[in-house]
């Protein structure tokens, strides 16, 4: 948006500028103290101050409606709530719980700062066990997905006694 403003900008000033240097042009060519403009550069800065007046009034409309939340696509509402957990990984992969993933929400998945071991993240059990085709977690390491359920993932351990440790933020039904 910051380039859109940028340009708008520089148009403007481009329009102005020409518009100037045509006035001074035309009053170049005329008799000292004689200021008469023609109707075409009077009808060029009317036009240049009503495109600046619609600019403005776009712009402060776009700032109204961020402001009272009807902005459309941007950040995702807030939340009310969180849903966090430690699941135990097996060496020969787990699937992670069902939790649901609000749209535009992201499911966060940290290896456990005390593993012995480090963690591989698959969309399928095999995946998560083949250490060319998973996403490697060292402990204490985060990932995060933008997927629908966590149910999706698989996550296998190369030692035993490691775990994986889930949070996403949720928004409770009826809002209680």
């Amino acid at each position: 948006m910051a380039d859109q403003d940028n340009s708008a900008k520089v148009a403007a000033g481009a329009s102005i500028t020409a518009a100037i240097a045509a006035a001074l042009a035309y009053l170049k060519i005329k008799k000292p103290g004689e200021f008469i403009f023609p109707d075409e550069v009077v009808q060029l800065i009317v036009a240049l101050a009503a495109s600046s007046a619609e600019i403005r009034a776009g712009v402060q409309t776009i700032i109204e409606k961020l402001a009272a939340g009807g902005g459309g696509q941007g950040w995702p509402a807030n939340t009310d709530a969180i849903t966090s957990l430690r699941v135990a990984v097996a060496v020969t992969g787990t699937q992670l719980p069902f939790i649901a993933i609000p749209s535009g929400l992201t499911l966060v998945i940290k290896a456990w700062s005390l593993n012995p071991g480090w963690l591989q993240v698959g969309a399928t059990r095999a995946e998560c066990i083949n250490v060319n085709q998973s996403f490697p977690l060292l402990p204490n390491e985060v990932v995060t997905y933008q997927i629908e359920n966590a149910d999706k993932i698989y996550v296998g351990a190369t030692a035993a006694g490691c775990f994986a440790c889930l949070t996403v933020e949720q928004r409770r039904l009826g809002g209680g």
